[in-house]
């Protein structure tokens, strides 16, 4: 087989896009979704003025999962309009199962956004996108908190990730759990890459909940990030930035304002 019919085939093999799943009928036993405020007008076009319009797809399974636990009543799981990344739009490829509800697929493109201008200012790289790829230690699952098995975790309806890692071009790894705490002089420069990266998404309220290695033990080797519903009990107002993204590139061209970020309801939304 010839190497231009190999990559035909590779691309009729390759998911397409697709459009994202409609609303999911709820169980008879559930009144209302956790999930119902997560969901975009126009998400695949705002996706796409964000740059994602390819390496992607949207899942047509459209799952709903039920998880019960003894002395616990029965959840329910579900990522509205959920998209399955491979890369992302300044060409970051993820590595692990990257299953992301609608909003929380923009919030990640502006996320990658930052990500890549502060490597490239940090380190003094060439390239403008130095950032290769992304290593997390999972996005969707169906569970409750750890510690609060009362409330339910963020990553049951695909509104998280947590982050392990990122590959700098010309740097190598940048590791939350090696490089967080590090006092090594030549490890500086990635110390100082991870604490600005969370400052910055923090001013320009990129996600509700940003737990770092100094939140608790149990995050000492990632990044969590999510998009819950509230913070502090108010709505969240980096919800809000993505569901009023622009649907077209002239209008995500215009300048938007920026804003500060707390920890949020954090303890209750991992």
């Amino acid at each position: 087989m010839s190497f231009s019919t190999l990559v035909l085939v590779a691309l009729m093999a390759a998911p397409r896009v697709g459009d994202p799943a409609p609303r999911r009928e709820l169980p008879k036993d559930l009144e209302s979704a956790p999930w119902d405020e997560l969901y975009v007008d126009q998400c695949k076009e705002k996706l796409a003025a964000a740059g994602m319009t390819e390496h992607f797809f949207f899942s047509s399974k459209n799952e709903l999962e039920a998880r019960k636990l003894r002395r616990h009543p029965t959840i329910y799981c579900h990522a509205p309009q959920a998209t399955i990344w491979t890369y992302g739009p300044t060409g970051v490829r993820y590595y692990g199962y990257s299953k992301f509800n609608c909003a929380m697929s923009l919030a990640m493109t502006r996320f990658e956004k930052i990500a890549q201008e502060l490597a490239h200012e940090i380190f003094e790289t060439k390239r403008e996108t130095p950032i290769t790829a992304i290593r997390h230690l999972g996005t969707h699952n169906c569970r409750r908190l750890r510690q609060k098995p009362d409330k339910q975790s963020q990553h049951s309806f695909g509104n998280a990730i947590d982050l392990a890692s990122v590959y700098i071009r010309g740097v190598g790894e940048v590791d939350m759990l090696k490089h967080w705490h590090t006092k090594m002089p030549y490890l500086k420069k990635r110390q100082e890459f991870l604490h600005r990266l969370v400052d910055r998404l923090r001013e320009e309220q990129v996600f509700t909940n940003i737990l770092d290695p100094t939140w608790d033990s149990a995050h000492d080797n990632h990044l969590h990030m999510d998009l819950a519903v509230l913070s502090d009990g108010l709505p969240s107002p980096a919800l809000a930035r993505v569901q009023a993204m622009p649907a077209s590139t002239a209008a995500a061209d215009a300048p938007a304002g920026g804003g500060t970020t707390a920890k949020g309801d954090a303890a209750a939304h991992e």
